[in-house]
């Protein structure tokens, strides 16, 4: 009972590589971050599959005071058959996996090791490619004895320009040709020309050191051993010029593009002068992150934008690059209505079917309501009749008999808010009489207001200046209550609204940090010297106070 309530780990599955080759050995692994509810059970692996080690590592982390334990299996696997196979649920107590799918080729044709039983070899998996598309290219050494040190040179190509991506770690594994088992060493490449014409990879030197004797294919303990350098063999390969057919601005070329959008918050209740945040996230398989286009935002009459800096992301695996490029903008509509956000239409080149193909997110409409000082001036006058939809007349209400008690209290509390009326004006009258004091007049009022717009900009706070900001345009004019920076730009117009737009791309563009405050008080001043000449009386004493 005492772990009745224990939640347990969700256990993960990966592998090193997908395809494999029969004969070829993989990795299989197991993962958990937390306590699992048992020993795990490989009996239910294809039979198929042989087992050629196994082993378990646990690490223990500390992130933020949170203690976390995770938990890995590595089975070693030598499959024995080609085909697709799946790896059923492994049980781990009560606990099991998700199935998992293997594909199994046939085995290479390649032939063994010339003598002394150690080749280098240089891959790609395509002969021609067109310009700024990705070829992997493999390097791979065989070895029938174990090895103690292994250190091999960088890829040097013709006077051509290549941009190289390393696609993760080195893989390990055994394979069999002709009956004898050999070590192999792997390092995959993307590589991306950006030039069309030949592109000449020079051979790979390679340098290790045998180490006959030692049980594992590395062991970098041993310091005896025979040192052998060896050199691949070079590769050609053609660089197609961009496809005829494709006129765009920027050159995709992809087996695979994706383009999608995403929304923070409910389009259904949109407000005036209230932002929301669009994602769209452009996704391409064979092309790195820096390669897409900027997911340039269209000009939308009435609604401003505001984009933060987009992320860059690229996935690496065996089979190549997917880029990932994410871009969000903040949408604030100036005023209510109907908007329509135009449809975003990026094109790209389909290798797999040589044909030009667009990414698309469709157009959309957004129906913005009035804000909140918009909505206030909207509401129908009180005692106004209510209307009948269906066109039936509302029948006369039956007349209620009077309440006198009601009345006779109301006069009452009517009286007694009359006295403590009449007792304050007599109270507040002596005290302003003998002193003959003032309010205080409203060019103190906005005054204020000025200094703590002022000390906001100083500061370069973005969230005090809009709150300041706000407060400083009431004062200045407050018959038209301000609600939004919106509206004040609206009415002040430049230069002042260039500089709140500054504020908002801070604000909404998530760059406080970066607002400097100095030009949009510079501005502050400059208005207030078009509208206010020589502080002269007549606007002072037409302002109104903050708090009347």
């Amino acid at each position: 009972m005492l772990f009745a309530g224990l939640a347990w780990a969700e256990i993960s599955v990966s592998i090193d590589r997908n395809p494999v080759h029969v004969n070829q050995s993989f990795q299989l692994y197991f993962e958990a971050d937390g306590p699992v509810d048992g020993e795990p059970d490989f009996s239910r692996l294809p039979q198929h599959f042989a087992i050629l080690n196994n082993s378990q590592t646990s690490s223990i982390s500390i992130i933020n005071g949170e203690y976390r334990r995770s938990i890995k299996w590595t089975l070693q696997l030598m499959p024995g058959r080609a085909g697709d196979f799946i790896v059923p649920a492994i049980h781990f107590g009560k606990q099991k996996t998700r199935p998992f799918q293997v594909t199994v080729k046939p085995a290479n044709q390649a032939s063994a090791p010339a003598s002394g039983g150690l080749t280098i070899e240089l891959v790609a998996d395509k002969a021609s490619l067109y310009v700024q598309s990705q070829v992997v290219v493999t390097i791979r050494l065989m070895s029938d004895s174990y090895l103690s040190r292994l250190k091999i040179g960088n890829l040097e190509f013709n006077n051509m320009d290549v941009v190289v991506e390393s696609l993760g770690n080195d893989s390990q594994y055994q394979t069999t040709v002709k009956d004898r088992e050999y070590l192999v060493w792997e390092r995959k490449i993307a590589l991306f020309p950006q030039q069309s014409g030949t592109l000449e990879i020079k051979p790979v030197l390679a340098e290790v050191k045998l180490s006959a004797g030692s049980r594992s294919l590395f062991d970098p303990f041993r310091t005896s051993g025979q040192v052998v350098r060896l050199r691949s063999q070079g590769l050609t390969l053609e660089i197609l010029t961009v496809a005829d057919s494709f006129k765009a601005q920027h050159w995709l070329p992809s087996s695979g593009i994706q383009l999608t959008e995403d929304w923070q918050g409910d389009l259904g209740r949109l407000s005036a002068g209230l932002p929301v945040t669009r994602t769209l996230t452009l996704t391409a398989e064979g092309l790195t992150a820096a390669q897409l286009p900027d997911l340039s935002r269209q000009d939308i009459q009435g609604i401003k934008q505001y984009p933060d800096k987009p992320t860059l992301e690229d996935r690496r695996s065996g089979a190549g690059i997917i880029g990932k490029r994410q871009q969000k903008i903040a949408l604030v509509a100036t005023s209510e209505g109907r908007y329509i956000l135009p449809e975003i239409s990026i094109p790209w080149w389909n290798l797999n079917t040589e044909q030009l193909e667009f990414a698309r997110i469709p157009s959309r409409t957004l129906e913005i309501r009035a804000g909140a000082d918009m909505a206030t001036s909207s509401l129908p006058a009180s005692g106004a009749g209510s209307r009948v939809t269906d066109g039936s007349v509302a029948a006369p209400r039956k007349r209620p008999q009077p309440n006198y008690f009601w009345v006779w209290l109301s006069v009452f509390l009517g009286a007694g808010w009359t006295a403590s009326l009449l007792i304050w004006w007599f109270i507040r009258r002596g005290s302003q009489g003998g002193a003959n004091k003032r309010s205080e007049p409203v060019e103190m009022r906005y005054g204020k207001a000025g200094k703590r717009l002022q000390q906001a900009c100083a500061s370069n706070n973005a969230v005090d200046a809009r709150e300041a900001m706000l407060i400083w345009a009431n004062a200045l004019k407050p018959g038209h209550r301000f609600t939004n920076l919106n509206q004040v730009t609206h009415f002040f117009g430049d230069p002042l609204k260039q500089h709140i737009d500054a504020l908002n791309q801070s604000l909404y563009g998530q760059s406080a940090g970066e607002w400097s405050g100095d030009k949009l008080w510079s501005s502050c001043e400059q208005t207030l010297s078009i509208l206010k000449p020589g502080r002269d009386k007549s606007i002072s004493t037409g302002l109104m106070p903050l708090n009347p």
